[in-house]
């Protein structure tokens, strides 16, 4: 498996390590022995969600090309500056889903903007200093058609 490896700057100055390669047709098992070494501790989480995805693919006899980010540590700002992003979804589509209620009643339209946000943000990832995001990638061309499938995780810093 030849490995290439970059960096990319991304929102807020996050900084990633990105892996690019190809993983051959019957090859699901070199996906167990890949060397992250950005990954550290979450190594075993990263490679199970590489083989998910990957499978997930459904390559059969054909190779699936495959990248994974991976963040180096959040700093607080950076955390503060990916909550503030969250709060601004969260108001938008509590927003929306409760305008329609809020031409009939306008209590009711509060009421159910209320419910529904705290709905999405029970669902939308807080972040803290120390958190490191992984997104993940997977491409196969051929057979029925290019496909192309995405995933990320974050890796909670212990504290």
């Amino acid at each position: 498996m030849n490995l290439e490896r970059t960096r990319y700057i991304g929102h807020y100055g996050i900084i990633f390590s990105v892996t690019r390669f190809t993983v051959a047709p019957g090859g699901r098992d070199s996906l167990k022995r890949l060397c992250l070494l950005e990954a550290k501790t979450s190594l075993t989480q990263v490679r199970d969600r590489l083989t998910e995805l990957y499978e997930k693919m459904l390559p059969s006899n054909l190779p699936c090309v495959m990248k994974v980010a991976i963040s180096k540590p959040l700093t607080r700002q950076q955390g503060e500056l990916l909550n503030n992003q969250r709060l601004v979804l969260k108001d938008l589509i509590a927003d929306a889903i409760a305008a329609p209620m809020g031409m009939v009643s306008d209590q009711g339209g509060r009421m159910v903007a209320k419910v529904v946000g705290e709905f999405v943000s029970s669902k939308l990832r807080n972040y803290h200093a120390g958190d490191v995001v992984v997104g993940f990638d997977a491409q196969v061309r051929g057979g029925i058609g290019p496909q192309r499938s995405t995933s990320s995780m974050v890796v909670y810093a212990q504290g």
